[in-house]
């Protein structure tokens, strides 16, 4: 069977959230990477919704991180909703919540 990511972009004011389905890696992750592109100016925040999320890989990671980027350039903040114990756990290891903290100056709580 065939890796296979959706995500889905919601509008609410200014505030967008984005739910992933499936897997995201690097075999998959254009459709993420199209989302956060296409993110505007006026958003103040980006949810990203893991609850459907299956598995993440370091390239999906790097998407994730890519979009904390575009938080700090365009001046959105970033929040992480549902996420399962292991997703969690590999952004703290790997070093996510690091990153957003360094870019975004908020501490790690107002993230998840």
């Amino acid at each position: 069977m065939e890796a296979t990511v959706k995500v889905t972009k919601e509008m609410k004011g200014n505030v967008c959230t984005l739910r992933v389905f499936g897997i995201l890696d690097f075999s998959t992750m254009e459709p993420f990477v199209k989302e956060v592109q296409s993110i505007e100016y006026e958003v103040s925040k980006v949810i990203v919704d893991f609850e459907k999320l299956e598995f993440i890989d370091s390239t999906g990671i790097g998407a994730i991180i890519n979009l904390v980027h575009a938080a700090n350039s365009k001046k959105f903040t970033v929040e992480f909703i549902k996420m399962g114990e292991e997703i969690m756990e590999l952004f703290d290891t790997i070093g996510v919540f690091t990153i957003m903290e360094s870019l975004l100056e908020k501490d790690r709580d107002s993230f998840v």
